[in-house]
This record gives structure tokens, sequence and C-alpha cells, in this order.
């Protein structure tokens, strides 16, 4: 018998974990909606011709063999105008392209923590984070965002938190699975904590240019005139619907704080050769390019956004925090069962065919019984999804009295 590594057990993902009992349901022929991971393709949505054009000529045209481990000359090139012109002054040579931000997330962790070493999370937050953390023998210590308050993190909290083992703060901003926006004012506050306490800050800003009103101001602009190392990690998956293609990159602010945690991602990134190369092509036009598909795709899901705030609303023992970006909103059940989130996110599951993702998932508390609904189908869709739930509440409600 050849035994998993004991790291595999630390490893647990709660948006793909839960699609084990959606499978089993389809085994026995009964329909699932599946609204637990965020792809806009699997919903109709398609990526701009501008972009998938450049991909194709790529394969046709250019050389799409191993590429420097640092990404594509090119790309590089596209992603420090995009980020100088942000206001964060960045050089080529301040980027490393990766395998969407998930390869970027994992190669810095990697690069930056030992065993027994700590990193502070939003909760609820990315589930990455923890996961690569606990494979990794460190530990992810959760700073809690606060729904009354919008979903804001504390940033007192977040400095009560620091010990001598504290590596680094993870900003997501906007959320993900909230949809929440923190406003510079917080954010400044936050990066003042980490210069003042000596952290790294990584900065996920996948969704900061999906927002229905005024986006965030980059981690790195605000950081620009400060001590503070900041890493950003950003992506084309979701603002420009291609999240198969794994095109994404992280990119260094106040490099001269970090030499030698660059260079280790750097050794780290030569040993995977490379990310991949012909949707690399499609940095620079997808960043250089018309971007009125962008408007379009806010709008529709504003749309979608807006049908499922009303219908929340429209259900007894349901609440939610209105998202201000990307496509998730973070709904709370006032469960008359006070079941476990999971518990009755499975139940849902098992009784309407809707499968959500827990919030204890994303690091809530399991008892608040919030869930994620990814609210990218269309409205006809997204009403029958209300229309289930709202059954569902109901019966479990009467149950009770």
């Amino acid at each position: 018998m050849i035994r998993p590594s004991s790291r595999t057990a630390q490893f647990h993902y709660a948006i793909r974990n839960i699609v084990g009992a959606a499978e089993e349901r389809e085994r026995a022929g009964l329909a699932v909606t599946y609204l637990n991971i965020g792809d806009p393709q699997a919903y109709g949505f398609r990526p701009p011709a501008h972009v998938i054009e450049a991909a194709a000529r790529a394969v046709r045209e250019r050389f799409t063999g191993y590429e420097h481990s640092s990404g594509l000359r090119e790309a590089r090139e596209a992603v420090a105008c995009y980020a100088t012109a942000l206001g964060a002054q960045t050089a080529p040579g301040d980027v490393l392209m990766t395998a969407g931000a998930s390869e970027a997330a994992d190669l810095l962790l990697t690069a930056l923590v030992e065993e027994g070493e700590e990193v502070l999370v939003p909760a609820p937050g990315y589930p990455l984070y923890p996961a690569i953390l606990n494979r990794l023998g460190a530990r992810a210590r959760h700073y809690a965002l606060d729904p009354a308050r919008g979903w804001l993190p504390s940033p007192e909290e977040v400095e009560s938190l620091v010990n001598e083992r504290t590596r680094a703060l993870v900003l997501i901003n906007p959320n993900n699975p909230t949809g929440s926006i923190t406003d510079d004012v917080t954010t400044r506050r936050l990066l003042e904590v980490a210069e003042r306490r000596g952290l790294l800050v990584i900065a996920d800003e996948v969704y900061r240019e999906l927002c229905f009103a005024e986006p965030p101001a980059p981690a790195s602009l605000l950081a620009a005139e400060s001590d503070v190392p900041v890493v950003t990690l950003e992506s084309l998956s979701k603002t420009h619907m291609v999240p198969g293609w794994r095109v994404g990159w992280m990119r260094f602010t106040n490099a001269r704080l970090m030499p030698e945690l660059v260079r280790a991602v750097h050794r780290l990134a030569s040993g995977r050769l490379c990310s991949p190369t012909p949707a690399q092509y499609a940095v620079r036009p997808a960043l250089e390019g018309d971007r009125a598909f962008l408007e379009e795709f806010i709008g529709e899901i504003r749309r979608r956004r807006d049908f499922v705030t009303r219908s929340v609303a429209e259900i007894e023992g349901l609440s939610c925090v209105e998202p201000a970006a990307a496509f998730y909103a973070m709904v709370r059940a006032e469960d008359a069962e006070r079941r476990p989130d999971e518990r009755f996110v499975l139940d849902l599951l098992k009784e309407t065919g809707v499968l959500v993702v827990h919030g204890s998932g994303f690091g809530a508390d399991p008892a608040s019984c919030h869930f994620r609904l990814v609210y990218l189908p269309d409205e006809a869709v997204l009403g029958g999804v209300f229309e289930r739930i709202a059954s569902f509440m109901h019966a479990h409600a009467a149950a009770r009295r």
C-alpha cells in the first residue's frame, strides 16, 4: 500500500470539496444547480474577441514553447505599464507571470513562511490562503470582517493579532466571498500596521475592476510612498472571463525592502519552467485594448446583483449585505434548526438541488450560518433558485413550530 504524505490531509478547499455531494446527487439522476464556483464562462459569458484572437494568433504564428520563467517580456511590460498608469510605478522586472493568481499565492507563500509561522487572513476570505498555509505547516490567523459595518476589517484587531511569528497580512479587496470593498482610509491604516510591525502585505486585487461604483485604490499605490513591501496578485481570469487560461501575475512594490524574498520567488518559479505561454500573448491586448466589453459585463452582473438582493430581502430568515463588486453574495440564514452552516448547505443541496458554499469554508463562524452564492446565472435561473430556497426555508421554519 502506497501512502500519501501527511501534508495532503491538511489541504482543504471548500469551494470544490463540497462538489462530491453534488456529483453523488447527479449519479442518482437528480439535477444540480451549481452556484459554487465563479466561472463566467460556465454561465454563458464569453471572453472579448480581441483577447481570443491574440491567443489564437500566438498559437498559429508565434513562439509558444518554454518562455523565461519570469514570463513573456511583452506581457510583463504590459503589466508594468498598467500598474504605472494606476499610479504605482512598476518596472517589468517587478513582475512575475504565473498560472493564475492561485499559483502566484502558492509561490509567494512557499517562498515566505517557515513551519509554525503565521499569516493574517480575512474571515470571510478566499480559502486558498489557509489551504496553502496548512500544507506548508504554517498557520492562518483570521481577522474578522464585520457584516454590521459592510464587512469592513478593524485595523486595531489586525494589530492585536500580530506576534513574533507573524510574517504577512493578506488583503483581499474587493473581497471574495462577500463582494465588499475596503475603503482607502481603512486600507491605509492596515498598511500602517504592516509597516509598523514589519509585515509583508499580500494584496489580492483580482476583482478590483469588477466594481459597481468607484473601485478602491490599489494597495500598491497607497504604499508607494511608504516603507511597506507589497506584493499584488492579479489575473485576467474574472475580468476577461478566461479562468481556464490560467494567466495571472504578481508584482512587487517597494521591492528594495524584500530582495531576498523576490529572489526566492523567482528561484521557485524557475523550477516549474514557465506559466502557460500562449495565454501570455493575450495580456497586452487585454490590458491595453478596447474595454467596452467590461462595462457590459459589469452592467449584466449588476442587474443580477440587484435581483439577488431583492430576492433575499423577500425571503423570511435570509439577509445579505449588498455586494459592491464581483459576482458573489454572502447570505445569512436564520436557521430555525440551528444547524452548522455546512450541514445547512448540504441539506439545501439534498432537498433543492442548489449547491452553494458554506461560510465556514471561507473562515466564517459556522454558527452564523452564512453561505456564498454565485449570481452569474441569468434571472430566470436565479428566480428558480430562490423559489426553491424560499420553500426550503419555509418548510424548516414550519417544522420547528
